[in-house]
């Protein structure tokens, strides 16, 4: 006859049938309250409105308090709102400011060498290369802002629909007066 002898399983993995639902509770409530707090929740971050002010031929913007005059200085705060629509004419903005410094640089180089070079380059070509880049120029930086005022825009719009919005009335219409909250949350 065989003696029956008492095993112990010291292994980590052993689990007796009581605590696996306590376990099971542990890890969800770790999983749900935990993990936001150690930077892996999504947190929405305040809205700041982006201002314009124009002054001459000069445009600056106003954001967190801050003068921008270079409009590519907002590319950060456009590109955190996670806007489809605003991501794609910021960036075909950006594209086609690349485009006018290339063509732009092409220029210089065309001048440069005929500077160097008196006679290589005939006056007829070098004036009409010229001209045409301005009017690329031109046409390239009137469609790029276009571009850019339409992603200020939605920002804007977008921003101002995310805000949370809290309105109170009061009516005393009759012999009982009346109060009334709103509260607005984006969801």
């Amino acid at each position: 006859m065989k003696k029956n002898r008492l095993i112990l399983n010291l292994s980590p993995n052993f689990a007796c049938q009581k605590h696996d639902n306590v376990k099971i509770r542990q890890l969800l409530f770790f999983v749900c309250f935990a993990l936001p707090v150690l930077g892996q929740g999504i947190s929405k971050k305040e809205w700041f409105p982006i201002e314009r002010s124009i002054k001459g031929f000069r445009t600056q913007f106003v954001y967190k308090r801050q003068l921008l005059e270079n409009p590519l200085a907002l590319q950060i705060p456009l590109m955190e709102m996670l806007d489809p629509e605003i991501s794609r004419e910021f960036l075909t903005y950006k594209r086609q400011q690349n485009h006018i410094k290339w063509i732009s640089s092409g220029t210089l180089a065309l001048s440069l060498y005929s500077l160097l070079q008196k006679d290589a380059v005939s006056d007829g070509f070098y004036w009409s290369f010229v001209g045409t880049s301005a009017l690329a120029n031109v046409y390239f930086g009137s469609m790029s802002l276009r571009h850019f005022n339409r992603a200020l825009n939605r920002y804007n719009e977008l921003g101002k629909e995310q805000k949370t919005n809290i309105s109170l009335q009061i009516s005393t219409s009759g012999n009982q007066p009346a109060v009334g909250i709103a509260m607005k949350y984006p969801f």
